[in-house]
């Protein structure tokens, strides 16, 4: 009878037993990863946290930042390696796009960064337009291209390492994007679209942007995945209240973040481990707390799973990931595809990379050729990728043409000899032919002044150009110091100048970095003073001369920021021969004028520089006249004027010489990444002889120290300098670009 009742009762047993193995078996682990920008770095150090408990994830999900670090680790990187991955990335360079200064043309190297505001420009329309956003994601791209290689052959992104999925949003249709397919590099940028910072990404079909505008957190998604159990590391902010609301950035939070933050209490309760890190005091763009975030998810985490009961069921017996990629020395491809691409040929797009199919690049050499499509400022997207189909090997380039070839341009400047002045300026490109371009700038000021240049940039290939331009300034200057052999019975004098220039040139482009120039210019130069007039409106001519002539010159730049430069060296030789004058003094005879600029910055540790300095001048003719010499003095660079030198320890326009050398040594301590102190020693020789060799030298020695800060407004210079044999001092400001 027993053995009945055994057998009635079994089907309860087994059904109860079959129970409790479900329990004890381990749960399908979904990881979700949200958005916050920089206080997504909080996730490596959640990542770090599960790896020393063993828990691996069978589906990550991730948005924006999440979807970043969500991506490398789906791909295959351990958590010390993503860590490792980020604290060699230059997120400025990042958020603001910076390319390296190398891949810019020669042009825009020679003039230095000069504007404040860019907006595009319609000619279609005739009128100025906002952008889209402040910067392009193209330098994200290249980040992620280069560290997902690995995974370039997949399309689907369940076959990845760890299944993967990322969110984003298509702002035409206002739905969220769900990527879990396609090209991993570029679905995992537009899900990292910051609104307003980053201009939406065109993928052919949708506007896309963060995907933290719509969801920022997506559990649902990754329970759609397979997964039983969710583990979620949230990073993002929260409703602000009414004193929190104190400024435009606090504002647009607020508006983006309202439909976010309502849903999160119910997706945190779909959570079953919901590590919350500390945020507070980090914001979205403080990258440079790195170590503070990763460490203050680790420790959020680990707090986490040390309250948390079962966790033995949740380990896996897989040993830690790591990614073993070497990235390739070498490539050629069979096949290469363009798309996107309008108003450039095929021949123009693979001549700036570099590119011929079946010929070899260096893998070095492709980035360089892809920062170089970039640098022409032509193309707002640049993608890359590689596949190997059919025993074939296929890079795919899918391009976007900059919707606006036009732009307008705006900037202020205050320097010692300028003061204050404005800048507009009008930059149109493929005006007639896809290389060329026209840039107009109309100045402000004291004195109205003009740029025009009309440029066919031919890259490596031979480039012309011509270049108009109306220079002048009017400044008080010590009259027995810059005039003493005159015995002027006056202590100050107006010293006005102006200088009009018109030139034609050739350009030769040996490298990023080294080019030649050779051309023709006429000059008309004027230098007067009102002081000895009888009337008023009289000017008294110091010279005044239309002079013709040629120009050579040598230019090498490999510095990495044209006004506070960490690295590179900077080098010009310039050639002037003057063989024709209007003679206004009735005594030309022809002319040269050499320049040498040599300028060489290296840092020796973290916050330590050296830059060292050479500036000489020679004027070799008989007889010289005043418009034509050399004027030194003061802090700024003043790149209008062949003939005027810095000379930091005293004022501008202080001496002028026929021949003349400049050295100087400064000490510049980084102390930020942002900020500058400068000191440094510095001796003058000159002479103002018609004598090619001098008998004697007339010697100056001095030191100056200074201040200077990266700011919006562009450069921010304080310097002050002395002169121990004249018992003089100097002090100078300036703010703004120079132009």
């Amino acid at each position: 009878m027993k053995y009945i009742w055994l057998i009635l009762l079994w089907p309860i047993f087994y059904s109860g037993a079959a129970q409790v193995s479900d329990s004890l078996k381990r749960p399908k682990i979904g990881l979700v990863l949200s958005g916050g920008g920089a206080k997504g770095m909080a996730h490596i150090g959640v990542l770090k946290a599960l790896e020393k408990y063993g828990i691996k994830p069978d589906f990550i999900g991730g948005t924006s930042m999440g979807a970043i670090v969500g991506s490398m680790y789906a791909a295959g990187y351990s958590a010390d390696q993503i860590d490792s991955i980020f604290h060699t990335i230059n997120f400025d360079k990042i958020l603001y796009n910076r390319l390296n200064r190398k891949y810019l043309n020669s042009f825009e190297k020679e003039r230095g960064k000069r504007f404040i505001m860019t907006f595009p420009f319609s000619t279609k329309n005739m009128s100025v337009q906002l952008p889209r956003g402040l910067s392009d994601s193209q330098q994200m791209f290249n980040l992620l291209a280069e560290v997902l290689l690995p995974t370039s052959n997949i399309d689907d992104f369940s076959k990845l390492k760890i299944p993967f999925i990322c969110m984003s949003t298509d702002i035409v249709t206002g739905n969220q994007v769900l990527y879990n397919k396609g090209f991993l590099p570029t679905a995992v940028t537009s899900s990292a679209l910051l609104p307003s910072v980053y201009r939406p990404l065109d993928d052919g079909h949708k506007l896309l942007l963060d995907g933290g505008i719509l969801n920022n957190y997506p559990v649902k998604e990754v329970k759609d995945m397979g997964a039983t159990y969710i583990i979620g590391s949230n990073v993002q902010g929260k409703m602000l209240s009414k004193k929190e609301i104190k400024d435009v950035g606090s504002i647009l939070d607020q508006i983006i973040g309202f439909g976010v933050y309502k849903e999160m209490p119910l997706k945190k309760a779909k959570t079953d481990l919901y590590i919350r890190p500390n945020i507070k005091g980090i914001g979205l763009t403080t990258f440079e707390k790195i170590d503070t975030i990763i460490a203050r998810g680790k420790r959020a985490a680990l707090d986490r799973l040390k309250k948390t009961p079962g966790l033995e069921r949740l380990k896996s017996n897989l040993p830690i990931q790591k990614l073993r990629f070497n990235k390739p020395d070498s490539l050629s491809f069979d096949r290469i595809i363009l798309s996107g691409q309008n108003n450039f040929n095929r021949d123009y797009i693979l001549g700036k990379i570099g590119l011929k199919p079946h010929k070899k690049i260096s893998y070095k050499d492709f980035l360089d050729g892809i920062n170089n499509l970039i640098g022409s400022d032509n193309f707002e997207k640049v993608h890359y990728r590689f596949k190997f189909e059919k025993g074939l090997k296929w890079l795919y380039l899918d391009l976007k043409e900059r919707m606006h070839k036009a732009a307008v341009n705006l900037g202020f400047h205050f320097n010692d000899l300028y003061k204050i002045n404005v800048i507009a300026n009008f930059e149109n490109k493929r005006v007639f032919t896809p290389n060329d371009m026209i840039s107009i700038d109309v100045i402000g000021g004291n004195y109205f002044r003009y740029n025009f240049d009309y440029i066919i940039d031919n890259g490596f290939k031979l480039t012309w150009g011509i270049h108009s331009s109306l220079q002048r300034f009017s400044h008080r200057i010590d009259a027995n110091a810059l005039f003493k052999e005159r015995n002027y019975a006056v202590n100050k004098l107006d010293f006005n100048y102006l200088q009009f220039t018109n030139k034609i040139y050739f350009q030769a482009n040996l490298n990023h970095f080294f080019y030649l120039k050779i051309g023709g210019e006429h000059q008309y130069k004027k230098l007067y003073t009102y002081v000895f007039s009888s009337q008023e409106d009289e000017a008294y001519y110091f010279g005044k001369n239309h002079y013709f002539g040629n120009f050579a010159s040598i230019n090498f730049d490999s510095r990495n920021d044209c006004n506070f430069p960490t690295q590179g060296l900077y080098f010009k030789l310039k050639w002037h021969y003057v063989w024709a004058s209007s003679d206004f003094y009735r005594n030309f005879k022809p002319y040269s004028l050499y320049l040498l600029k040599l300028n060489w910055t290296q840092r020796m540790t973290k916050h330590w520089l050296i830059q060292p300095e050479i500036i000489s001048g020679l004027y070799y003719g008989k007889p010289y006249s005043y418009e034509n010499i050399f004027y030194i003095g003061g802090m700024n660079s003043y790149s209008n004027y062949d003939q005027i030198a810095t000379f930091k320890p005293m004022p501008v326009l202080s001496v002028n010489a026929t021949k003349f050398s400049a050295f100087s040594f400064s000490n510049i301590i980084q102390i930020h990444k942002n900020h500058f102190f400068e000191f440094g020693g510095n001796f003058l020789f000159y002479d103002k002889s018609n004598n090619l060799l001098p008998d004697t030298v007339q010697q100056i020695y001095g030191f100056n120290m200074g201040y200077g800060i990266k700011s919006f407004l562009g450069p921010l210079k304080i310097n002050f300098g002395r002169i121990p044999q004249w018992h003089q001092n100097s002090f100078n400001i300036s703010l703004g670009y120079n132009f």
